[in-house]
């Protein structure tokens, strides 16, 4: 497994849970004093249709886009006006996920700090931190099950608390991510 200590992965354990919002306070919170990139990463599943352009039929696909437009409503444009120096959308079929991030990794600098987006991206790449958001409503997609329990951090949203558990994410001096407990350590 690919390994990105600069990578901050943010997934949900259902729609509408408040990734977006999650995300977006955490560029805010960083941006201030380091250049922070956002990627939103969705799967593309078999039955979609999807450009292949020059790909053969066996080679992974994906599809990288560099947002620009800050005023749509859209996550993406979302993540520039909390604060991101760059936010790139990534689409990618399940089997290319990895590689696809490796290209995107190779579209911004080495050392860049990362905010993604994404429930598929945690189960090919080890990053720095994985954070995965859940409704008070308890419900769970099945895709979410196992990433539930590997993740670094479990916030629980009920739409109105403002996300207590930021104060715990940290930047360590050589920009990895890490926790601190609630009385610093």
């Amino acid at each position: 497994m690919y390994k990105d200590e600069r990578l901050l992965v943010v997934g949900g354990a259902g729609r509408n849970v408040g990734k977006t919002e999650f995300v977006c306070r955490l560029i805010a919170k960083f941006a201030t004093n380091r250049d922070i990139y956002g990627l939103k990463v969705s799967t593309i599943f078999p039955d979609e249709a999807l450009f292949h352009g020059n790909h053969a039929d066996d080679e992974p696909v994906h599809q990288l886009f560099e947002e620009t437009r800050r005023e749509l409503a859209k996550d993406t444009s979302r993540m520039l006006r909390a604060g991101a120096k760059k936010v790139y959308y990534l689409r990618s079929d399940d089997s290319g996920i990895k590689e696809s991030f490796e290209y995107f990794r190779n579209q911004v600098p080495a050392n860049a700090i990362i905010i993604c987006e994404s429930n598929s991206l945690g189960q090919v790449v080890i990053p720095g931190l994985k954070i995965m958001v859940r409704s008070t409503n308890g419900q769970v997609k099945p895709r979410a099950i196992a990433q539930l329990k590997e993740a670094d951090i479990v916030v629980v949203s009920d739409g109105s608390s403002g996300f207590p558990e930021l104060d715990s994410i940290q930047l360590a001096d050589n920009n990895t991510w890490q926790v601190n407990s609630p009385n610093g350590t």
